[in-house]
């Protein structure tokens, strides 16, 4: 929000000299200032101003003229939080709900699609790296017949998301924990920082909570680390298979590795080991 008020209090955009080239206005700005609220810090002595109705006409063919604001303001990290390419269907409708995790708070994007399906994503970035890791934690169909979805509300007190469409609303949990398995590595696997492991299964995750056994890794869901002690040793986790692969400098290479987790496959979702040239 500070970037949007630095913005709109900046300079107005101006297209100026024989090319209209866009540049930062440097003259004069009627009074009052094209974009305020009329109120009683506005006003002057002897003149009023209750509404935009009384604003002087410079002010009106001003704001015509330039209607853009010069300065950007950029997302965070100046990127897009997620990209999605190649997919059959097009982004309609996001809320975020910002949960609380064992190693801190995450934005958790509920997305609604053209094809009635809702995309449950977080964005993960690490330090202060630029690149960000998505993952895509469920992708649901919501109606028995592809259809856009039209709104999404979020409940916090009922934990609960509302999907709006031309054919009906639906109504769906926040969290479903205990779809993530039945073991503590895949419950970690998962990533949801709604879920953690409790010792026996993989409920939903409560910051004040005291459980001793609660186990949760967001950030890089390693449940070499987090589910030792639990219901699955390391040894039994160190299942992967180990492959030479050859390619060729400058080119891309598919390296596929097997899902170990119910949620659907992303981009960013296995992790492989680094390759060195040959």
């Amino acid at each position: 929000m500070a970037d949007i008020r630095e913005a709109f209090n900046g300079p107005f955009a101006h297209k100026e000299g024989p090319d209209y080239q866009w540049a930062a206005y440097e003259g004069r700005v009627p009074y009052p200032r094209p974009g305020v609220c009329p109120s009683k810090i506005i006003n002057q002595p002897g003149r009023q101003f209750a509404s935009t109705k009384d604003f002087p006409d410079s002010v009106l063919q001003f704001a015509r003229s330039h209607p853009l604001m010069w300065r950007q303001v950029y997302p965070a990290m100046r990127q897009p939080v997620l990209v999605k390419t190649n997919v059959d269907y097009r982004l309609r409708q996001i809320v975020v709900d910002r949960v609380q995790a064992e190693d801190g708070q995450y934005d958790v994007m509920f997305i609604g699609t053209d094809i009635g399906t809702v995309l449950k994503v977080i964005a993960l970035r690490s330090g202060n790296s630029l690149d960000t890791e998505e993952v895509t934690l469920e992708e649901l169909q919501i109606f028995k017949v592809p259809t856009p979805i039209t709104s999404l509300d979020i409940s916090v007190k009922r934990q609960a998301l509302y999907v709006g469409s031309p054919v009906g609303v639906a109504q769906l949990r926040l969290h479903r924990c205990e779809t993530y398995g039945k073991a503590c590595a895949e419950c970690c696997l998962a990533r949801d920082p709604y879920c953690a492991w409790d010792g026996t299964s993989c409920t939903r995750y409560v910051p004040h909570s005291k459980r001793r056994y609660r186990r949760q890794d967001i950030l890089h869901g390693n449940p070499a680390l987090q589910c030792v002690d639990q219901n699955l040793s390391v040894e039994e986790l160190d299942t992967s298979e180990d492959r030479v692969v050859y390619g060729t400098e400058n080119n891309s290479t598919f390296l596929e590795c097997v899902p170990r987790s119910p949620r659907p496959p992303s981009p960013g979702w296995c992790r492989g080991r680094s390759a060195r040239r040959r």
